[in-house]
């Protein structure tokens, strides 16, 4: 098949056609107009790109086929902080690969003598009140809300990947 790209009307039926073939399934036979122009306004909004990576496809639960919506933007399906901002306009986006608890020491093969079952207790306490302190108070996170940035920790790899070929 030749796209006929000089023609945009008949490029729009060729891309018509090709995401009818690419779609047809029992599942989707019913819904297969609506579906492909989905298709073709989601590769359309690429303008340059040709990265089908930068399309994601976000399944929930309930409703039904033509409850699907074509979004303009970038959804990541987390949620920021507490007390932080929940929108964003004109974001500088910084994507950090990194921990943003460096309070917790991963110890490996550490060993504690004592000489005590009362230094025992004393020292399971402790390590009772850190925790606790740690649940209540999540330092990091106090620093974003602050500051009033929005932070968004232990988003998927894949999301994040996304993210960044989006913004480039």
């Amino acid at each position: 098949m030749t796209l006929r790209i000089s023609n945009p009307t008949q490029f729009d039926e060729d891309l018509l056609n090709i995401a009818h073939t690419t779609l047809s399934s029992k599942i989707l036979n019913r819904h297969k107009d609506f579906f492909a122009n989905i298709a073709i306004a989601a590769v359309k909004c690429l303008s340059k790109s040709t990265d089908l990576k930068a399309i994601q496809f976000i399944k929930k639960l309930g409703g039904c086929l033509t409850d699907s919506i074509l979004d303009d933007g970038f959804l990541l399906d987390k949620k920021p902080g507490v007390h932080q901002p929940k929108l964003v306009e004109n974001a500088r986006i910084l994507i950090a690969n990194t921990p943003m608890d460096a309070d917790k020491i991963k110890v490996f093969g550490s060993r504690i003598t004592l000489d005590s079952v009362a230094k025992l207790g004393d020292m399971e306490l402790v390590e009772n009140e850190k925790m606790k302190a740690k649940l209540i108070y999540n330092y990091p996170e106090q620093l974003f809300a602050d500051a009033g940035d929005m932070a968004i920790e232990h988003a998927d790899f894949e999301g994040v990947e996304r993210l960044a070929l989006v913004i480039g």
